[in-house]
């Protein structure tokens, strides 16, 4: 567990004197920033409760009082989806201010974007190409991580990272490389720039092949169908080699 969580936990459970509800929103909130400027996703209720070593529904109570006052947003994401081994809807929790500044930002980006490249065919090998770079990054991240932790599977690297993000990632099936992204961190967005999605595919085949080339050193393709059901979005990772394609296993 790393030193800050531990100083979160004292401050919260401090025998000095007992926390207001204020106090306890303030530091909530704190951390909601943190995580914003970090990974640019919010966090759950279940994140914050094992942060602060507080129950859940504690935590969602106060997260709830953030939204009321203005502080924070909630994004949940397709109320048909379910969210892994809760069998209920999730719900992101972002601070307000960072969330408009990430939609605006990422709007201006894409028109950017649009401009500079007025054919569809252009756009999308530009979009593609900035998240594969984007992927590639948080491949080496993983693999500094791993220094200092025990390596995990290409599998499970894929849904840590997601869920960090906040997809929201839930196994379709047995198989961990076949998954429905149950949430979208820019989903406000996509229905007015959906090179976004093509953004997402890059930075999910980058983070597949930074990961791949470490390990097997075999190639990986990515087939990613944005909102294709109830569910959100379809993604499906397939190890190839020059006679075949075959599912990547845990």
């Amino acid at each position: 567990m790393s030193q800050e969580i531990q100083a979160r936990k004292r401050w919260v459970q401090s025998p000095s004197r007992r926390r207001s509800g204020e106090e306890i929103r303030s530091a909530i909130l704190n951390d909601l920033h943190t995580a914003a400027e970090r990974t640019g996703a919010g966090l759950t209720a279940q994140q914050i409760g094992a942060a602060f070593d507080i129950h859940s529904t504690t935590a969602r109570f106060h997260l709830e009082r953030l939204v009321e006052q203005g502080e924070a947003v909630r994004q949940k994401k397709d109320s048909n989806g379910q969210s892994a081994g809760r069998g209920r809807p999730a719900v992101i929790y972002s601070p307000t201010s960072v969330n408009r500044a990430r939609e605006d930002m990422i709007s201006s980006l894409c028109m950017a974007l649009e401009a500079a490249c007025p054919d569809t065919r252009s756009r999308n090998r530009a979009a593609l190409k900035a998240g594969v770079a984007w992927g590639r990054t948080l491949a080496g991240q993983n693999r500094e991580n791993a220094k200092r932790e025990m390596p995990s599977s290409m599998a499970q690297t894929l849904l840590d990272t997601l869920t960090t993000l906040g997809f929201a990632p839930v196994m379709a099936g047995p198989n961990a490389a076949i998954l429905h992204l149950t949430s979208c961190p820019f989903l406000d967005s996509v229905g007015s720039h959906p090179i976004i999605c093509t953004i997402h595919l890059g930075m999910i085949q980058g983070l597949v092949d930074g990961r791949s080339k470490k390990t097997s050193g075999k190639k990986a393709s990515v087939s990613l169908k944005p909102l294709s059901s109830q569910k959100g979005c379809f993604l499906e990772v397939i190890k190839t080699d020059s006679r075949s394609k075959r599912r990547v296993k845990q």
